[in-house]
C-alpha cells in the first residue's frame, strides 16, 4: 500500500485515499502456485490512536471492499484525524511471507505532513 494522502475537510472530518495493489495466489497439492483473478470482499479499515499488540487502533472506518487484481484507489471519509490505513486488518487472509520477514504492508501510518494533525 502506498502512503494515505488525507484531505481535512469542513466540520472536521477527513478524505483518506491510498492506493493498493493485490494479487491472489493458488498453490496445488504439491506445492506448484500460480496467480488466479482476484475479486474478493476484503475489510478496509482508517483507525486513530495506538495501535497495540496487533490492533491497528480505534476504527474510525471499518467496511468490506471488493478488491480485484492490480492496482486500485480507495477513498473513504472518516469523522477524525486518521493515524494509519489498513487492508485486512484483522488478518483474515492467509498471506504468505518469507520465515524472516515480520513485516508488514497491509497497515500504513499516516505521515504528518499527510494534512493530519496529530
Amino acid at each position: 500500500m502506498k502512503q494515505p494522502q488525507v484531505e481535512p475537510l469542513s466540520g472536521g472530518a477527513y478524505r483518506v485515499t491510498f492506493t493498493v495493489a493485490a494479487e491472489k495466489i493458488e498453490a496445488d497439492s504439491i506445492g506448484r502456485e500460480r496467480a488466479v483473478p482476484m475479486n474478493d470482499l476484503v475489510d478496509v479499515g482508517v483507525f486513530t490512536g495506538p495501535s497495540v499488540d496487533g490492533n491497528p487502533g480505534q476504527p474510525l472506518y471499518l467496511q468490506k471492499h471488493r478488491i480485484r487484481s492490480g492496482t486500485q484507489t480507495i477513498t473513504v471519509t472518516v469523522p477524525r484525524a486518521p493515524t494509519r490505513v489498513a487492508i485486512d486488518p484483522h488478518h483474515k487472509l492467509i498471506e504468505r511471507k518469507l520465515s524472516f520477514d515480520t513485516s508488514t504492508n497491509n497497515v500504513v501510518e499516516i505521515a504528518r505532513s499527510s494534512g493530519t494533525p496529530r
